[in-house]
């Protein structure tokens, strides 16, 4: 990759993905004028209390220059209640966009609140939850109007590059995912002047949850030659940066490390489906924060040495060659991709462990089943026990 941090640039893609505008400033050169082109005369900004009470928030206001109502009520994992009052507030402000400022849960908050308004729904639960495996597939809902929403990324996560959202049900303690209905146009803005400010602890740990789904993409394939050196390029970029000192120009390394992650979400072109079914650290993610409200990103940190570990059999082949690619060693482990993300791991100081957060063998249970009902065909109940249990 070539540091073009400098240069804004827009990116457009396929429909309900508006514009990715990326750069250093793009905040400031260009959020006010993609509010205009959509029209968008009362905006709602959505995000959580920290985010409210960071420079990050005067940032978008000073670049947006105009009145502005605020919805700091977004909190980890989008409860449904968070959605729902968000949604309140629009209506009494008579909101006709968003723009949401943080990671995936303010990304998720505003993309329901904008489905509700859309759709007329009161409330989430008048909603038809989606189905896992198929929410990236078109709906074929028929809304009443389109709804722009502006997201605003402060870590690296993507759920601004995604179709569905998220919220979690208290009284289940799940998370259920929703399709945005055919009505939420998403435009997504990169910027390292923005994401300067965010912690350098929850921006590590959703860049591993970033490489989980990247090394994911690799493993699950026997080999895509559009996809395959995308994907190497941007883990080798990610995990190179992530690794390095923070220097003075910490604003620009952060703008490659956002670029990285964006390349590892794109739909990119498939030859063939995937020839596994789910991954063990994305259904171990999700049902870590459905149980037991653990942000996904410390998720992944804790999960994805152990996915190398439960797929080797299937995906040894995979893990040499990404391995070899990235220039990583490999000591003869099971899992060959083991050695090399566990010096990662150790560089960036992420939790590697269940109780380095207070969790022990209690809730493993619950959590075994929330995987299972995400992604049945991850084996048998006992065998995932055990490995659940080796992350404690």
């Amino acid at each position: 990759m070539t540091d073009g941090s400098t240069v804004v640039s827009t990116f457009r893609s396929e429909p309900g993905l508006r514009a990715v505008v990326c750069g250093l400033g793009a905040v400031r050169e260009r959020l006010a004028a993609e509010v205009d082109a959509q029209a968008i005369r009362r905006p709602l900004i959505v995000c959580g209390a920290n985010v409210a009470r960071s420079p990050v928030l005067d940032i978008v206001r000073l670049a947006l220059d105009r009145d502005v109502v605020v919805y700091e009520g977004s909190r980890p994992h989008t409860p449904v209640e968070s959605v729902d009052d968000g949604a309140a507030l629009a209506r009494a402000n008579s909101t006709d966009g968003l723009i949401a400022v943080g990671g995936s849960s303010a990304g998720d908050c505003a993309k329901g609140i904008a489905v509700l308004l859309a759709t007329g729904t009161p409330k989430v639960t008048g909603l038809e939850p989606g189905t896992f495996g198929r929410l990236s597939e078109p709906s074929d809902a028929t809304p009443r109007q389109r709804v722009g929403v502006l997201m605003v990324t402060t870590t690296l996560s993507f759920a601004e590059f995604l179709p569905f959202w998220g919220a979690r049900h208290s009284d289940t303690a799940r998370k259920v995912p929703y399709g945005d209905s055919n009505c939420v146009d998403r435009t997504v803005f990169l910027d390292g002047e923005i994401a300067v400010h965010t912690p350098g602890s929850v921006w590590n740990e959703t860049a591993v949850k970033a490489l989980d789904d990247a090394i994911a993409a690799f493993c699950r394939s026997d080999g895509e030659p559009f996809s395959d050196p995308i994907l190497v390029s941007a883990i080798r970029q990610l995990t190179n940066s992530l690794s390095t000192p923070t220097t003075t120009d910490g604003d620009a390394q952060r703008q490659l490390e956002l670029i990285a992650t964006w390349m590892t979400k794109m739909a990119l072109p498939r030859l063939t489906a995937p020839r596994m079914g789910g991954w063990f650290s994305t259904a171990a993610r999700h049902a870590l924060g459905a149980v037991l409200e653990l942000p996904h990103g410390v998720g992944s940190c804790i999960a994805l040495p152990h996915a190398l570990r439960y797929h080797a059999d299937a995906t040894v082949a995979r893990q040499t060659a990404l391995a070899t690619a990235l220039g990583w060693s490999i000591d003869g482990a099971v899992a060959p991709l083991g050695a090399g993300l566990g010096e990662f791991l150790s560089a960036v100081g992420v939790p590697t462990r269940l109780r380095d957060v207070d969790i022990d063998s209690a809730v493993l249970t619950a959590v075994v089943e929330r995987m299972l009902e995400e992604s049945p065909s991850l084996g048998p109940p006992d065998q995932l026990r055990r490995a659940c249990a080796a992350m404690i």
